[in-house]
């Protein structure tokens, strides 16, 4: 039986570590051994099968100074791989593969990253300098779309570059009264651009509609300030972080991805399985490869105020188009389907592809 390390961030809410637990499960219903490495000890909200093996460090970020911990996590992790003697690795995370890459240098065992944030991203300065002289040197690469694979090239020089796309998490409706509600799911942090919505929100001619906002982060307080001073709170609502926020979705008649930089966005994908009409801003340069402006959602350029607000009141003002982003949306299900990109996954690592 194969044994497949996945190294991830921990079990916490986030992108990385819904993706990295979903292809967990999904492996171990293959009949593969599975064990999961956390590199930072963290609050469990996502679930792994009982029979994953799962390990974390006994110490806490929160108790030393980033390079310290750094170095700590290095032989930590160095040490836990060397026990666990998987057959092959797959780590998920820029802000920590380049670490991962580093201090597995010299082991004998197949090694595939997994870069999950936009591709413009930038880095520091020895996370990308790592990532520039030392990814090249891995088993595989793997990349959320055609424009992060050709940012990577250009970067590493690698040539053994694989393109999987996000798998989408398909969002069943459940029974509830559709409302006139805009909704927008992900982290309170500067990059994901929740500023951006609420200014153009309170910029909506129409005031019978609201806004639903999911997510957590550090901005909380500020966004619930900013908004509270456009004079809309009693249109915004602040839901905290959600293990399941289908209700949110179901409620909805519009979902908004206002980031300023992605990868591959698990919310929008699973807001167009709803399926929501949805506006999201063209993070990928150009080059995005989920929307088609005006066929199944709407782009805007990212922190532009006035043309997400255009987009958002042409959306109110007309259900029809709405109807016909809804309609061709909903074929991400088919097209993203989660087992067939998890599928890919295994090809790569198994070394069947």
């Amino acid at each position: 039986m194969k044994h497949i390390l996945i190294i991830n961030n921990g079990l916490a809410g986030g992108g990385i570590e819904r993706a990295s637990v979903s292809l967990a499960n999904f492996f171990y219903s293959k009949g593969i051994q599975i064990s999961v490495l956390a590199l930072y000890k963290s609050e469990k909200f996502f679930d792994l099968d009982n029979d994953i093996s799962f390990y974390e460090p006994q110490f806490s970020r929160h108790k030393m100074s980033k390079y310290w911990y750094l170095i700590k996590m290095i032989f930590y992790l160095r040490r836990s791989v060397k026990k666990i003697n998987p057959d092959t690795i797959l780590a998920f995370g820029e802000w920590t593969n380049p670490y991962v890459v580093l201090g597995l240098s010299g082991l004998k065992y197949p090694l595939f990253v997994s870069d999950r944030m936009g591709p413009m991203a930038k880095l520091p300065l020895i996370s990308e300098y790592i990532r520039r002289n030392y990814y090249k040197k891995t088993t595989g690469i793997i990349a959320q779309s055609n424009f992060g694979k050709e940012v990577l090239e250009k970067k590493t020089k690698a040539l053994n570059i694989h393109v999987i796309y996000n798998p989408v998490n398909c969002v069943e409706k459940v029974k509830c009264s559709i409302k006139n509600r805009i909704v927008s799911v992900g982290r309170l942090e500067e990059v994901k651009g929740h500023e951006f919505l609420i200014k153009a929100f309170a910029k909506l001619e129409n005031k019978d509609w609201e806004l639903s906002i999911v997510g957590d982060g550090s901005l909380m307080n500020k966004l619930k300030s900013l908004v509270i001073s456009l004079g809309i709170e009693d249109r915004v609502f602040f839901h905290g972080h959600l293990k399941d926020f289908r209700l949110q979705l179901s409620e909805a008649k519009i979902f908004v991805l206002p980031s300023l930089s992605e990868g591959f966005p698990n919310a929008l994908i699973e807001a167009m399985s709803v399926p929501l009409a949805c506006i999201a801003t063209d993070t990928f340069n150009g080059h995005n490869e989920i929307i088609e402006n005006e066929r199944n959602g709407l782009l805007v350029q990212p922190g532009n105020i006035d043309q997400l607000t255009l987009s958002i009141s042409k959306l109110i003002s007309s259900a029809e188009l709405r109807e016909l982003l809804m309609s061709n949306a909903f074929k991400v299900r088919v097209d993203l389907n989660f087992e067939t990109i998890a599928q890919k996954y295994l090809d790569i690592i198994l070394n069947k592809e």
